[in-house]
């Protein structure tokens, strides 16, 4: 999570058009609130009920990362955290919105 803080930090800085999703299974909103203050994180976490999003992603492994582009199509699935291919992917979809 600390890799994916940094690479929001450093896009959240550039771009206010730009979200990133921590999406929690398991924990309660109590410890995934107390988690991230103690870090200190400023991207967004959310907790889903359930396994809503982690089914209608396909998630079956923990982290899995993706890059949406503003078009709502997925352009980026990984698991594990390749800060590169991330950045590679965010770097698409920021250039397919400036055209």
């Amino acid at each position: 999570m600390p890799h994916l803080q940094g690479l929001w930090s450093e896009v959240s800085s550039k771009r206010n058009d730009v979200a990133f999703l921590a999406v929690n299974q398991g924990d309660s909103k109590d410890v995934i609130s107390q988690w991230w203050n103690e870090a200190g994180f400023t991207l967004r976490a959310v907790r889903q009920d359930g396994f809503t999003i982690t089914k209608a992603f396909g998630v079956s492994s923990f982290p899995t990362n993706y890059v949406i582009g503003p078009d709502g199509k997925v352009i980026y699935r990984g698991i594990s955290f390749d800060e590169e291919a991330i950045q590679q992917a965010i770097r698409s979809a920021l250039a397919s919105t400036t055209k």
